[in-house]
């Protein structure tokens, strides 16, 4: 199957100076509508020109969001009183005199890290809060117009890593290869058969206390499609090849390549979030940058190294800088002097911030919000959720509820229904670091292409996770299915191919009525003409067996070199049971009284 890739050319000019003007009509009118900015953004030097311009910024879809935009801004009357506070807060308090010495300032504390807060804001600072854009999350290129499962896929597990895959699975076998295991060569389409069965294996196997590996081939308890796609010591026989392939390198170029595809396809909405997660590599960190609307993971770092967390926060929102989108960030990549320098890139960020930081502020009673620059703390338990740069329309604390879970919500849906429980049992308790970061690759290359699938106008917005992979795993096998069913072979019984026309959905009329015509022509050795349907006159037929063993002359010609005693009683020439026809004497119309003596 290809796909439509959009070159560069034409994705810059993808937008026509018709539909800008349209576009600048439509900006116009909706100004009119919109009510007054916030005060403290009317100056706000945001560059629309780094925008992404296949970003949608509004569309009707049926996707079922994890949150909608209005669910994170606060009223008309929660926002008049937040600018009630700030015009209160930023007047000059009036000096008390009084006696004594003058006490310190109660309302400014000082964090371990040398950061100062106050319960007022500093009217001198300049601090900016960013315009909310309200990017929607969509497809692009390609990805606009795909309309199944491995449409999807294919985007983002492209040709180039199936053939990468294949490659080093045929090499592998190669050093394997012996006199006693000789295994034939991988090609693509068994390659990509083998790939369907493993994602099927995620979706038959995903109980906790799932059986073995072989029940998915038996009779009793197992699926046809299993049986007919190839042998479980196929299967398993790839799969220790696919383990064997030694190093990280190999497997991280499948990984950044998938991390390419998952970044050209896809726009993200407003909302992102930064965060680390479990991996099932050994000794190896995952840190993701998902959008919180879709839990499509956007961007990953996968490291065995020990790096800073900011250096990972800046690579993943590498693409988003001066977009105007939140971020979302995890306790481990919360910094307040980054989340700053984040302001000064048009992004604003959210995080827990803890007791234990060296950026909380020391002795502060953790009830009523204090502020550094464009940063501010409100309380929430014995915590408090830091915001920077976030629009005062938007409620901190519930925009943080809605994201702050996206990355975990993401692994989840990694993890439901994962290509992991296609592992053979041989290798569960082996290393295998090329096989499990495999793995890693395919369960984020099926999760991404759901979501894309459901964002497409061709695709199905309320499809289920479960029904989209269990899909892919039948489309991927298709191609092998319909090779098996071709081959004349006898390696292919009627039984399987009759099960692989149910899998496929075709009739089985003509294999029914082919495979009966074949059954006469081998139930019968030859057609008798009508001057061999009797023997001759006055011939007297000998013994059918000779005195010795004899060369069959039909056998001789093909280098097979059978002996045998039997022969033809008419000429004596010995044959062996493959060219020798048996016919009794009635059929032959020998009587009764013609018949030899015997004892």
């Amino acid at each position: 199957m290809e796909c439509v890739v959009l070159d560069e050319e034409l994705l810059a000019n993808i937008k026509s100076s018709d539909q800008e003007d349209e576009d600048e009509e439509e900006h116009m009118q909706v100004e009119g509508q919109m009510p007054p900015q916030d005060p403290t953004t009317e100056d706000m030097p945001f560059n629309g020109e780094d925008s992404d311009p296949l970003q949608e910024t509004s569309t009707a879809c049926n996707f079922p969001w994890v949150f909608d935009d209005g669910d994170v801004l606060i009223t008309d009357v929660q926002l008049a009183d937040v600018v009630l506070k700030r015009e209160v807060t930023a007047r000059p308090a009036i000096a008390k005199r009084g006696r004594g010495r003058p006490s310190s300032n109660p309302g400014t504390y000082t964090s371990s890290s040398g950061q100062i807060w106050s319960v007022i804001r500093d009217p001198q600072a300049v601090y900016e809060d960013l315009p909310i854009l309200g990017q929607q999350a969509c497809g692009k290129g390609p990805a606009r117009s795909v309309s199944n499962a491995v449409e999807a896929w294919m985007l983002l597990f492209d040709d180039e890593m199936l053939r990468s895959l294949l490659r080093h699975a045929n090499e592998e076998m190669r050093k394997r290869r012996s006199p006693t295991n000789a295994q034939r060569p991988l090609d693509v389409v068994e390659m990509r058969s083998f790939l369907g069965l493993v994602y099927l294996c995620g979706v038959f196997r995903n109980a906790q206390f799932s059986g073995p590996l072989d029940e998915l081939w038996t009779l009793e308890l197992g699926n046809a499609i299993f049986r007919a796609s190839m042998t479980l010591t196929r299967f398993e026989n790839i799969s220790e090849c696919l383990a064997g392939i030694g190093g990280m390198s190999e497997a991280q170029k499948l990984w950044q390549r998938l991390l390419i595809n998952c970044r050209s396809y896809y726009g993200c909405s407003s909302w992102l979030t930064v965060d680390e997660t479990p991996c099932s590599v050994a000794n190896t960190r995952t840190t993701l940058c998902c959008d919180a609307r879709t839990l499509y993971m956007a961007n990953a770092v996968v490291s065995r190294q020990q790096r800073f967390p900011g250096k990972d926060v800046e690579q993943l929102i590498c693409d988003f800088k001066t977009t105007g989108r939140n971020v979302t960030l995890g306790v481990r990549h919360l910094n307040p002097a980054q989340c700053e320098q984040m302001v000064q890139r048009q992004l604003s960020s959210l995080g827990m911030l803890e007791m234990a930081s060296p950026d909380w502020p020391r002795q502060w009673p953790n009830e009523t919000a204090v502020y550094s620059g464009a940063s501010k703390l409100i309380p929430f338990d014995t915590e408090a959720v830091f915001v920077c740069g976030l629009s005062a329309q938007v409620d901190a604390l519930q925009a943080y509820h809605s994201t702050s879970q996206a990355c975990q919500q993401f692994y989840d849906l990694s993890q439901r229904y994962s290509t992991a429980f296609a592992m053979p049992a041989s290798l569960e308790s082996r290393s295998s670091p090329f096989l499990q970061l495999l793995h890693v690759v395919l369960n984020t290359a099926a999760v991404n292409a759901w979501i894309l699938l459901r964002l497409s106008p061709k695709g199905d917005a309320a499809m289920e996770q479960r029904d989209f992979q269990r899909q892919l795993g039948l489309f991927l096998t298709q191609q092998r299915l319909q090779r098996r069913l071709q081959r004349t072979s006898t390696s292919t019984s009627l039984t399987m191919r009759l099960q692989i026309c149910e899998i496929l959905g075709q009739p089985s009329e003509r294999l029914l009525t082919e495979a009966a015509g074949q059954a006469k022509l081998s139930d019968s050795v030859g057609v008798l003409t009508p001057d061999k349907m009797s023997l001759p006159q006055g011939v007297s037929l000998a013994s059918r067996y000779g005195e010795k063993h004899r060369r069959c002359k039909p056998c001789a010609r093909n280098k097979r070199g059978t002996k045998s005693r039997t022969r033809c009683q008419q000429c004596l020439s010995h044959r062996c049971g493959n060219h020798l026809i048996s016919r009794c004497y009635e059929c032959v119309g020998i009587l009764a009284g013609q018949l030899p003596e015997g004892p």
